[in-house]
């Protein structure tokens, strides 16, 4: 079989030279994994204010029909299809001093805090096309300059080390930040707006605070990450056609990108909705953040679980084991009514524990894939793959929280009163049902993945006796 030649790789992320690196050549620093991390806390505080409250901050608050930021929401998903593989493809051919990911990562800080801040702070007077337009600009351009950041910036986590078990450590660590980050988001943002007489002026001091904080976290803490490793420079897809063609080629990619895509379109809606739930079916609006805290500090306290059970067993199997969890979470919120804060805890602490899987474990097979790829071509395309799956991800939340503005919508919703029999169930159908079985239907799926750690042990030795090659042949 003949491929295209890859240049050689280093093999530690950061420089250590004596019998420390010959004793752990692939091990990353926890100043590493610190400074990779850290700037994703303000990042998904921001996210996750977007994802939970904004719709209701739109419907509730700025007054606009359900339907139409639905439709706003899945209008910057289509945007995405577009800007999300540019984004990977141009990042993985980037060649700069600063490296392939940094400079993007860099570039980013400034546009992410300022359209962070003008979502949540349109003028008092705009209303009708001109609010419509505000909300519009900065919707997308929120959800652009967060591409800007994150393709590159999950790119730059795989490259940390070629081991297994350390990508695992390196998002291990990227899931706790981030979910400190959420965490902010449910303790402080929701309760300061989701029915809060001050929403306004509340939406602006939270978003003002956590754009300035993320904007110099992303300086700052980038500047400290460690060169990146040079390996890789040169070894991206020659064109972005190519690049979606690789990815769709492959086997495990495919499969993973459908399970991924249906498992996000389910549960896309969620966190939307949950504020709905609480306030109109439940009528326990100020548990919001206490629900969300139920479902966050699992998902936290949990990751060193996960981790160390993925040294043990194959982590595809942990994987769909714990969509199993999920499914039965989600599947619970349909049996909701008036006063079942309790049921809704549980399901939270349910769903978060199983979440943290995936979000953990499932990076290191993202890693596995991406390496059958190189195996496959001799290119070096994270950005490209992530992109992908940061597609899938966004496109199949996007995709569900538009169709629940419509559903919700056409059953009959009016915002601060109390609904009808068919709207609660729609709020319901929404929350629980369509999680349960769009993720029954990706564990269904995810049976056929093949790629154990022993073949992605041997496809890794495979490119290491290769890039060796070259060396000597040099």
């Amino acid at each position: 079989m003949s491929h295209a030649a890859p240049s050689p790789s280093d093999t530690a992320a950061v420089p250590d030279p004596g019998s420390k690196r010959r004793s752990h050549p692939e091990r990353v620093r926890w100043t590493t994994l610190f400074n990779y991390a850290a700037p994703l806390g303000p990042a998904y505080l921001l996210y996750m204010m977007v994802t939970v409250v904004y719709m209701n901050f739109a419907t509730d608050v700025l007054l606009i029909a359900p339907g139409v930021i639905g439709t706003i929401f899945f209008v910057s998903k289509l945007w995405d299809a577009v800007s999300d593989p540019m984004i990977g493809y141009w990042s993985d051919r980037t060649r700069s001093r600063l490296g392939r990911r940094k400079v993007w990562i860099y570039a980013s800080a400034i546009p992410l805090a300022g359209m962070a801040m003008m979502m949540w702070m349109p003028p008092t007077e705009l209303s009708g096309v001109a609010l419509l337009g505000w909300v519009i600009v900065s919707v997308l351009g929120f959800y652009t300059a967060f591409t800007i950041y994150a393709i590159p910036q999950m790119a730059l986590g795989v490259e940390l080390s070629p081991s297994p078990h350390e990508r695992t450590r390196v998002f291990a660590g990227r899931q706790i930040a981030l979910s400190i980050g959420m965490l902010g988001a449910f303790i402080i943002a929701t309760p300061m707006i989701v029915g809060n007489p001050l929403a306004r002026e509340n939406a602006v001091l939270v978003s003002t605070a956590g754009a300035v904080v993320l904007g110099l976290s992303i300086l700052i803490c980038t500047f400290w990450l460690p060169p990146e490793r040079r390996g890789s420079v040169g070894k991206g897809a020659k064109n972005p056609v190519t690049a979606v063609r690789d990815v769709v080629r492959n086997p495990h990619a495919r499969l993973l990108l459908f399970v991924y895509f249906i498992e996000v379109f389910g549960i896309g809606a969620t966190s939307a909705m949950t504020p709905y739930l609480l306030k109109y079916v439940i009528k326990a609006a100020d548990y919001i953040g206490i629900v969300f805290i139920f479902y966050t500090v699992p998902a936290i306290l949990s990751i060193p679980f996960w981790v160390w059970l993925g040294k043990r067993f194959e982590r595809h199997k942990l994987w769909r084991f714990a969509m199993g969890l999920q499914a039965v979470g989600y599947g619970l919120i349909v049996f909701q009514d008036e006063g079942r804060v309790w049921l809704m805890i549980a399901s939270s602490v349910i769903n978060g524990f199983g979440t943290a899987c995936g979000q953990t474990l499932g990076y290191a097979i993202k890693g596995d894939v991406i390496d059958y790829d190189e195996y496959l071509t001799g290119e070096r395309k994270e950005g490209s793959y992530l992109a992908a799956w940061s597609l899938a991800s966004k496109f199949g939340t996007g995709l569900m929280i538009a169709i629940s503005g419509w559903a919700l919508q056409g059953s009959g919703f009016i915002a601060n009163v109390e609904q009808t029999e068919t709207v609660n169930w729609t709020i319901k159908g929404m929350t629980g049902g369509a999680p349960f079985v769009c993720i029954l239907i990706g564990m269904v799926a995810f049976s056929r993945f093949s790629l154990d750690s022993r073949e992605a042990t041997r496809i890794r030795s495979a490119i290491e006796a290769r890039n060796a090659d070259q060396t000597s042949a040099v």
